[in-house]
């Protein structure tokens, strides 16, 4: 049996254990870099678009100090710069924490105070709502689009691999505090796979 795959008891849903998200991603952009990676309401990015633009804010990130396994809440309604934001994070290293702009002041404020992130990815929406709440350096996507945009378009190194973080998702405790499930990129990938 190869060492980068693995099959379950019954011979079946055989997956790579040495590929990240980030991995599979890039493999899709070289395979198809035209074709349509992402559609919201009337705007659509390719596959190049998304891994040039992931890939400046992920630079950007770096600079602000996201490392592997840097837990970087993102509060964006969904959008193309939700998932710009998402791959970003992921390239960059970092394990993204997603938070409905939507929420409670409250809940946004538990989230963010149980990851301690000194980074947040946000928009102009969701900064108007952070700025009160906390105190970590929050990046817009759309403010400092110009800024993101000086960054390059190439990949970023990372030592990622398959057992780092890749999300935390806040569910409803039995406490009625908000509770974080860690998820690593291999778990992904077993589950698309």
């Amino acid at each position: 049996m190869n060492n980068s795959t693995h099959i379950n008891h019954s011979g079946q849903d055989k997956y790579p254990r040495d590929k990240t998200i980030v991995d599979l991603f890039d493999e899709q952009v070289k395979k198809n870099p035209g074709h349509i990676a992402v559609t919201f309401e009337n705007a659509t990015l390719t596959y190049l678009e998304l891994y040039e633009k992931s890939n400046q804010l992920a630079h950007f990130l770096k600079a602000s100090g996201v490392r592997e396994e840097t837990l970087v809440p993102i509060c964006i309604n969904r959008s193309l710069e939700m998932i710009t934001g998402i791959m970003g994070i992921l390239k960059a290293g970092g394990a993204y924490v997603p938070i409905d702009p939507e929420y409670p002041a409250d809940r946004i404020k538990y989230i963010l105070d149980d990851t301690n992130g000194s980074v947040i990815v946000s928009d102009s929406y969701g900064h108007s709502l952070l700025k009160s709440i906390t105190k970590a350096r929050v990046i817009r996507i759309d403010g400092d689009k110009e800024a993101i945009e000086k960054e390059s378009k190439e990949e970023l190194q990372t030592s990622l691999h398959p057992g780092n973080l890749a999300y935390i998702i806040y569910t409803s405790g039995s406490t009625g505090k908000p509770k974080g499930v860690m998820i690593e990129h291999l778990n992904v990938i077993r589950l698309f796979k």
